[in-house]
């Protein structure tokens, strides 16, 4: 009798799998990347770790397969390959000293990606599994896809509560850290935290969404000894009211940070974005003004006032070079998005970046007693073209002059000298 239940169960299974809804998907991007007197971790002709003229190819290949067992449950396992060719950097200079091990957002070999099972109905969705968690304009949460195997991937569970256009979503769980020596399931996570997400039309093209995030480690390491930071806040955005456009985020952060003497500090930091323009009918054109701040730490105060960006992307927002990232910034922007044709669409941006607190932290340095607070300015051109809805290209270039923060920094830090840097990519991405 035993044996026959099993038989039944095994047969009911087999013909589940027979029946499923079945899919297979991948995608494959190719970019090459040229950067001249800086790189990822430091700027000018002297740089501490890697080259600085610094070209290279960078590979991504994902494949997955989705089952879909009925209306309600679905499940995906998905892997990827990222590898970056002729890079200027090892594996090894890519060691965390925050999480005590090697964390290389640009390289995974053969990594379990995308897998988790998933049960919808028409208003609720739970996932539960590997997976990204992206929302709104991904300055908040957003899985840093510029980043050849992505910046913030997670293993977590998220509930979801939908009605028409609005939503409400739940989240907890841990970020995976990037080794690729190390498949992912055998080592650990790198922050545990989780976050609340909502969505309330305002119009059609139009919504205000509050947000709370949470971020946690408690594993002692070089850097302190525990931190525990919370953020509230919210993004209100209309893509064509009257032709006009509008988007603002706003984000406080707050929580306790153990330095490593064990002596306990508040955090205190504020992350804000606007930008606001109208658009214009000749060849569909966008211009718009922006300002970005994030608060940096001030040596006088006894508290930690430098905003971390949360969960957030930071490649396309702060210059296409990537020398800024949502923390001690001042972004001053003017931007124009003009679509010539029918499937291009080209970008052009001018920043002014200039410190919040200039002994604060920037890129790879911390330069105690600095007075000047103008990093730069930075003007890049991206044009992108669909050739169809598989098959993307991209081209991009930018431009980088010292301000004065880099002039006086190069005069004491000898792995920074005052030049001028410029940056290219072209890239292929075609999904099947």
């Amino acid at each position: 009798m035993k044996f026959k239940k099993v038989l039944a169960g095994a047969l009911l299974l087999s013909q589940t799998l027979l029946w499923a809804d079945m899919s297979f998907d991948g995608e494959l991007r190719l970019r090459f990347e040229y950067f001249d007197n800086m790189n990822e971790k430091y700027f000018g002709t002297n740089p501490k770790v890697g080259v600085s003229e610094d070209a290279y190819l960078l590979t991504r290949l994902r494949l997955g397969m989705t089952y879909k067992f009925d209306e309600h449950w679905t499940a995906r396992v998905s892997m990827q390959d990222s590898r970056a060719l002729g890079w200027g950097f090892d594996n090894e200079e890519w060691y965390n000293k925050e999480f005590m091990q090697v964390n290389n957002t640009q390289v995974d070999h053969f990594e379990l990606y995308e897998t988790y099972l998933q049960y919808a109905t028409s208003n609720i969705v739970i996932k539960t599994g590997r997976q990204k968690i992206a929302y709104g304009d991904k300055r908040v949460f957003g899985p840093g896809e510029w980043k050849n195997s992505g910046k913030w991937v997670w293993d977590a569970a998220k509930i979801s509560i939908r009605d028409g256009e609005n939503y409400l979503d739940l989240f907890y769980g841990g970020t995976m850290l990037h080794d690729p020596d190390e498949f992912s399931l055998g080592h650990r996570h790198g922050y545990y935290g989780g976050g609340v997400y909502g969505h309330y039309a305002l119009s059609k093209t139009g919504a205000i969404e509050p947000i709370f995030a949470y971020k946690e480690n408690d594993t002692e390491n070089p850097k302190y000894h525990a931190l525990k930071s919370y953020y509230l806040g919210a993004r209100v955005y209309d893509e064509n009211l009257y032709g006009y456009f509008y988007n603002m985020t706003y984000m406080k952060s707050f929580g306790d940070h153990t330095k490593t003497n064990g002596s306990r500090v508040d955090i205190d930091g504020t992350g804000f974005h606007l930008d606001a323009g109208y658009h214009f009918k000749p060849m569909h054109t966008k211009l718009g003004l922006g300002y970005t701040y994030a608060s940096g730490d001030d040596p006088d105060t006894s508290d930690r006032e430098t905003f971390d960006a949360v969960f957030g992307a930071s490649d396309k927002y702060y210059g296409r070079l990537n020398l800024m990232g949502w923390s001690n910034l001042k972004d001053y922007e003017v931007f124009a998005v003009v679509k010539p044709w029918e499937k291009t669409k080209i970008k052009l941006e001018y920043h002014a970046f200039y410190a919040d607190e200039p002994s604060n932290k920037w890129k790879s340095y911390t330069i105690p007693s600095m007075s000047s607070d103008k990093y730069g300015d930075e003007i890049d051109i991206v044009a992108v073209h669909s050739y169809s809805k598989d098959l993307q290209f991209q081209l991009g270039l930018g431009y980088f002059k010292s301000g004065d923060y880099i002039e006086e920094a190069a005069e004491t830090d000898p792995y920074i000298t005052a030049d001028n840097a410029f940056g290219m990519f072209t890239q292929a991405a075609y999904k099947f």
